[in-house]
């Protein structure tokens, strides 16, 4: 009978220490938004990390407006996580608009109507917007705009 308790205590005990609770940030629920931290694309949260970004580099910079729940964001993902890669002297970021209110936000701002959306910035303007799930064309505008 020993045994049998000590296995069920020790069990419990097992299964409770596995068992952790979602971490909150500033009390708010954590993102939903994918993790990119380990590739070449850097996520943007807000309005004045967006801001910063395009206004404070005289390269190209990419941004990949997108959502969780969108099936040809996820197919871009990896052709764009390559691509940045690739294309070194260009700067990738992505918008995950319903990761955040402030991440929505910025793709209103931004007339972000559709995902996936590819906004090509240049010094301090946008040059160029790409829509849908298309990256020959988003290849091309790379090309095009990095050395402009």
């Amino acid at each position: 009978m020993k045994t049998a308790s000590r296995v069920a205590a020790l069990a419990l005990l097992t299964t409770s220490a596995a068992w952790t609770p979602a971490p909150a940030i500033s009390g708010r629920a954590v993102s939903r938004a994918r993790d990119t931290r380990c590739r070449a694309m850097t996520e943007i949260g807000s309005e004045q990390a967006f801001d910063d970004i395009v206004q404070k580099t005289d390269k190209l910079v990419v941004v990949d407006f997108a959502t969780t729940w969108c099936g040809p964001c996820k197919v871009m993902e990896p052709k764009m996580n390559q691509i940045s890669e690739e294309y070194t002297d260009a700067e990738f970021y992505k918008v995950v608009g319903d990761a955040s209110a402030d991440a929505s936000k910025l793709m209103k701002r931004e007339g972000v109507r559709t995902v996936p959306s590819f906004h090509f910035w240049k010094g301090n303007s946008r040059v160029e917007v790409i829509n849908g799930a298309n990256i020959e064309a988003v290849t091309k505008a790379v090309q095009k705009h990095k050395d402009a």
